[in-house]
């Protein structure tokens, strides 16, 4: 064995004579395996947040593709083409022709890419999966297998610039020059084409460039718009699984020749990802600076041994040990503290990567859903791991070589000297950080509970009082938006799919889209109609007891004639606004209490006693409202929009809406409507909070009545329901 090496060896694994001597050894070896763990980490994270944009571009982004270096199109029935599609890695291929186009719809426009695709597109990315409303359809063909209509599939950003969405009854109207045409300056107009797309679906990329600015349509349709009759932009290909990339990719070019580019992934997104690249390498360069101040505790290290052994190294010299030989011992002890740090700190640093990755304990946000993943993404690359692992060991051992080389100087021993009073000093001040590492082991503790998605907050109003604190609830619709038009994410159904269960009311068309989504990607989260039973369910005793009473009236309680059935485009055809009356609250409350007891059996005690609660917490506010209710001399007011129907049918009260199915009023019912008011002597115009005021400022104008805010979708459900009749019972009172 080298003897050099076996000294040093010996030197740092040994007991030394004085105590501060191996803390100080230890702290050496901490702070190389802590900025190592650093720079394996911080590389793995980049690495993750790629490996996530590449997932989110590969929805659009091909394995391969290829364009031509001169002309905007080319010929793909060349024999070389044939011969690239022919190849054994080459698993699926398609044509694809872009150009742009204005989409105009009801006055609205927007500059679009058409990229024109056949049906083979969907197999070749990961399209299907990004699609959120409608599905993949291009053409629709008659009974003589003719085209009858045709279609396109937009980005969720153009969708909501136009307004439009899948299914809608009007077609775009797509605008593009005529390629052929003489151009006619007099009247340019003359020079344009127009084609009627209907809206097929409409997909979310999360990635602005595809969601705001692309419009999938049929290559065929494309090509008869610009007079081609074979002609594609490029060719994009998909690769067999575990294929290398970068050698299909030249066997590609050898085949193709000089006139074509052929661009991977990364290139076809190159600017995107040179990003992550420059960030990941200059933090890992900021990395190596922390490392190498974290190198001059080996200074001191070194310092203090060298003190100790100098009676050692004088009996080495009286037995013949040169200068060279001195040298070698302790440049193996400083070099051995970095290779020891290098190698802890690696290991411990894959580890950490691995916990992640499997648990994801180090999230994102606060907040479960706010991004489209909630812990940070890691991916270990065996090359990061061996840079990290070569440029700790080289700084290292470039660190020891100039206080190695000046051993013999007393100089060098005094400024070591120096270093050793700092590093003792770091001593000190390391230990007050004690205390805070039993601190962090409570970070877990948030997993405890498991989370139930509900589609709005006022289910969670009787989920939460019948669970207690066995569960947490969240709501899919945000405070403020409204259930009838609010479109859930894709980071949104993953967390609906990742819950121990679902409460829907199966009446809405965002919940028709949950499940579908649920039932599609096979997640195991139950599913709770929590309405079952409602329509089916025996009326209130007092239910209609005030039709065709109130004031005089003959209509029907609960919603005027010409207003009222508003809902006949939700899921079913049912009014979802079931919460909105005591009835559909006696509902809800059974239903989630036997979906819970489902869930989880050895809680049926705690259940059923907050159900047997919420019951007679419900019994007394019918009771209450009925007492405020029965004896009204006005039994009419206005609403926006229809929510409270079955409200108004339980209390025997008569609802005038404001909104034409779904859509604002015109000038005509708006007219209508003001005078019905009037005749009914309505006092009050409710208006929620996440539709226009402005309907309900000009009724109330005209009628002199007043306007009162209120939120069915509030947690608060019992206040709400309170203020509701509040409202009608009260004269003049401020809201």
């Amino acid at each position: 064995m080298n003897l050099a090496f076996y000294i040093a060896r010996r030197y740092l694994f040994a007991k030394k004579s004085h105590h501060a001597i191996n803390i100080v050894s230890t702290i050496s070896v901490c702070g190389v395996v802590v900025a190592t763990i650093a720079m394996v980490c911080t590389l793995s994270v980049y690495n993750g947040f790629k490996g996530l944009t590449t997932m989110l571009f590969s929805v659009f982004d091909p394995d391969l593709k290829i364009t031509s270096v001169e002309g905007k199109v080319f010929d793909p029935t060349t024999e070389a083409m044939q011969q690239v599609c022919e190849l054994s890695e080459v698993s699926r291929y398609c044509g694809v022709l872009q150009e742009n186009a204005i989409v105009v719809y009801n006055n609205r426009q927007e500059i679009s890419v058409l990229k024109g695709v056949d049906t083979t597109y969907r197999d070749l990315v990961l399209i299907d999966s990004a699609i959120i409303d409608g599905s993949f359809i291009l053409i629709e063909k008659d009974n003589n297998n003719e085209d009858f209509a045709y279609y396109g599939i937009l980005g969720r950003g153009m969708a909501h610039t136009l307004e439009v969405n899948a299914a809608f009854s009007y077609p775009l109207e797509v605008y593009m020059p005529d390629r052929t045409a003489p151009v006619n300056i007099a009247n340019p107009a003359r020079n344009v084409i127009m084609q009627d797309v209907f809206i097929g679906g409409v997909y979310l990329a999360n990635q602005p460039v595809y969601d705001e600015g692309f419009m999938l349509i049929s290559i065929d349709l494309l090509r008869s718009m610009l007079d081609y009759e074979k002609e594609i932009t490029a060719l994009e290909i998909k690769l067999t699984p575990n294929t290398k990339v970068t050698e299909v990719k030249k066997k590609i070019c050898q085949l193709i020749g000089e006139g074509f580019t052929v661009k991977d992934r990364y290139e076809q997104q190159e600017a995107s990802f040179k990003v992550f690249q420059i960030e990941k390498w200059v933090t890992f360069l900021m990395l190596c600076f922390i490392l190498v101040l974290a190198l001059f505790n080996v200074l001191g290290s070194l310092a203090i041994l060298m003190i100790e052994k100098e009676e050692d190294v004088n009996k080495l010299r009286s037995m013949g040990a040169d200068n060279r030989l001195i040298n070698r011992i302790f440049l193996f002890e400083g070099w051995m503290i970095s290779v020891l740090g290098a190698v802890i700190g690696v290991i411990i640093g894959i580890a950490f990567c691995v916990l992640q990755q499997q648990f994801g304990f180090i999230k994102l946000g606060e907040t479960t859903g706010a991004f489209i993943v909630d812990a940070y993404p890691v991916e270990v690359i065996l090359t990061d791991v061996s840079i990290v692992l070569v440029t700790v060991i080289t700084i290292g051992l470039v660190a020891v070589l100039y206080p190695v080389h000046y051993l013999g100087k007393k100089r060098l021993i005094h400024s070591l000297t120096c270093c050793l009073l700092l590093s003792v000093l770091m001593i000190s001040c390391g230990r007050q950080k004690k205390d805070t590492i039993d601190g962090q082991k409570n970070i877990q503790r948030a997993w405890d509970k498991k989370e139930i998605a509900v589609t709005i907050e006022p289910l969670s109003y009787f989920a939460e009082k019948i669970a207690g604190d066995d569960y947490t609830f969240f709501s899919v619709v945000p405070v403020g938006r409204s259930p009838e038009t609010y479109d859930p994410s894709i980071r949104e159904r993953l967390r609906v799919e990742k819950s121990a269960a679902y409460f829907h009311l199966n009446r809405l068309g965002l919940e028709q889209v949950l499940v579908k989504a649920v039932q599609a990607n096979k997640a195991r989260t139950p599913l709770f109609d929590i309405s079952e039973h409602f329509d089916e369910a025996p009326e209130a005793e007092h239910a209609g007891s005030h039709t065709g009473q109130a004031g005089g009236h003959t209509e029907n309680a609960g919603s005027h004639a010409a207003h009222a059935d508003n809902h006949a485009g939700h899921a079913g055809g049912h009014d979802p606004h079931i919460w909105t009356t005591i009835k559909g609250a006696k509902v809800i409350s059974e239903n989630i209490f036997q979906a819970l007891l489902s869930l989880n059996k050895t809680k049926a005690g705690l259940y059923l006693s907050n159900y047997r609660q919420l019951t007679d917490e419900l019994a007394q506010l019918e009771q209450e409202l009925h007492n405020q209710l029965d004896t009204l001399s006005c039994r009419s007011f206005v609403i926006f929009h229809p929510a409270l129907t079955y409200f108004a049918e339980e209390f025997g009260l008569i609802q005038y809406s404001m909104e034409e199915d779904g859509k604002d009023p015109s000038a005509a019912s708006l007219k209508k409507m003001i005078e019905e008011a009037r005749t009914a002597q309505v006092k009050v115009v409710f208006v929620q909070l996440e539709f226009n005021r402005s309907y309900a400022e000009q009724i109330a104008s005209e009628i002199g009545a007043r306007i009162v805010t209120i939120n069915p979708l509030d947690h608060q459900w019992d206040k709400q329901m309170r203020r509701i009749a509040k409202a009608l019972i009260s004269d003049g009172e401020n809201y």
